[in-house]
C-alpha cells in the first residue's frame, strides 16, 4: 500500500511541477517578442503544441485527482488545481476578451 502511495505523491509532485512550468511558459512567451531573436523563436516554435496540450489536459487530470482524494486542502492537486486556473485566466485576458 506505501508503494502505491509513494508513486501517487511522486505524480502529484510532477503535475504540480509542470502546471508550474506551463503557467511560466505562457506568462514568458507571452510576454516578449518570440521572433526577435531566432534561437527563442525556434524554442517557442518547437515547445508551444506540447505546452498547449498539457494545458487542456493537465486541469482535466488534476481536477479528477482532487474530486478522487475527497476534496482534501492537504493534497497539492488542489494548488496544482488552481496554478492551472490562473494560466486559464492569464491567456483568456492576454487574448483580449
Amino acid at each position: 500500500m506505501t508503494k502505491i502511495f509513494d508513486f501517487f505523491e511522486r505524480v502529484a509532485k510532477l503535475l504540480f511541477l509542470l502546471s508550474v512550468l506551463l503557467l511560466a511558459f505562457w506568462v514568458i512567451f507571452g510576454s516578449i517578442d518570440v521572433y526577435q531573436y531566432a534561437v527563442v523563436g525556434a524554442v517557442y516554435e518547437i515547445l508551444w503544441f506540447p505546452f498547449l496540450l498539457l494545458f487542456f489536459t493537465l486541469p482535466i487530470i488534476n481536477l479528477v485527482m482532487y474530486v478522487k482524494n475527497k476534496f482534501s486542502f492537504k493534497t497539492i492537486w488542489l494548488y496544482a488545481l488552481l496554478i492551472n486556473g490562473l494560466t486559464v485566466f492569464y491567456l483568456y485576458k492576454s487574448v483580449g476578451y
